[in-house]
């Protein structure tokens, strides 16, 4: 009989854990914070799921940051990019690299997608 040792074991048997990605939505329409997220968090998330593929930039510029310059883009990009990572480590966006630029979409889209692709080939 082999033992294993507790790491191991562990190591072996994680699952990450699964969310639902499916925020319910209030009266007023804005996402409620059922995922834990911080208040930027969430407006972040709410504006992704409004204007889907987003950038970095674009998000800066619905915020109203300023991006006049070379400088404050390079600024505003590496500061959102920061959120849209901790979005996407929470699996409740997805990404995709385009030269330096990061492109996120909701992970609801790929639902969308898989649903469109069965009601298809059932035609």
């Amino acid at each position: 009989m082999h033992f294993w040792h507790a790491r191991t074991l562990k190591a072996k048997l994680f699952i990450p854990e699964r969310r639902s990605f499916y925020c319910m939505k209030n009266s007023s329409g804005i996402a409620e914070n059922c995922f834990g997220l911080k208040e930027r968090e969430l407006m972040l998330y709410d504006l992704i799921l409004k204007n889907w593929p987003t950038t970095a930039i674009e998000l800066a510029a619905h915020c109203n940051e300023s991006i006049a310059s070379r400088h404050e883009k390079k600024k505003a990009s590496s500061k959102y990019s920061y959120y849209l990572k901790k979005l996407i480590d929470k699996q409740l966006i997805l990404s995709k690299r385009s030269g330096h630029t990061l492109i996120v979409w909701p992970l609801v889209v790929e639902k969308y997608k898989v649903i469109h692709s069965i009601l298809n080939e059932r035609k």
